[in-house]
């Protein structure tokens, strides 16, 4: 079965930023064996370029209300304003840059994901915060369902919708 890559952002010892490594973490083995998981701290363009595998891109998110759930589709991202979404992780481009310029990098269209979880608590040394560590599960579920429908579709040659 095709492998999906995971590319977890975000600093594990700064409270709501460390969420990707807990979805990742709540991953059911099955699908956990269908991915290659990447830490990239910060996502940048040639994170993005990869082998063609599909990606999906978890992280915490500001902005929104703590505990919600964003699952986005990464080639929707770049047409967004970059003020509408913001990881929280301290990109040194805006997300929507990041995936645009790998968009116009890449030999063929990105395929994948995004998933993340808004927070509210960014101090270091800070645990998750309990109403993002609430919504884990619910983030993971979605990372598990793109995982297995990516996967799919990588097999059958098709596109991600």
């Amino acid at each position: 079965m095709p492998v999906v890559e995971l590319l977890v952002c975000g600093e594990a010892l700064r409270g709501d930023d460390g969420v990707a490594a807990a979805i990742v973490d709540a991953l059911p083995r099955a699908t956990a064996a269908m991915t290659r998981v990447r830490p990239v701290g910060q996502l940048m363009p040639d994170d993005l370029l990869g082998d063609g595998a599909p990606v999906i891109v978890i992280d915490a998110v500001d902005g929104p209300p703590a505990g919600e759930v964003i699952d986005l589709e990464l080639p929707a991202i770049a047409a967004r304003e970059p003020g509408d979404f913001v990881p929280s992780s301290c990109h040194a481009l805006p997300l929507t840059m990041v995936v645009g310029i790998a968009n116009q990098l890449r030999a063929s269209p990105l395929q994948g994901r995004f998933v993340g979880i808004a927070g509210r608590d960014w101090e270091i040394g800070a645990a998750l915060s309990p109403t993002v560590a609430i919504s884990v599960p619910e983030a993971a579920e979605r990372v598990a369902h793109w995982v297995r429908r990516l996967s799919a579709q990588e097999g059958r040659g098709g596109e991600c919708a």
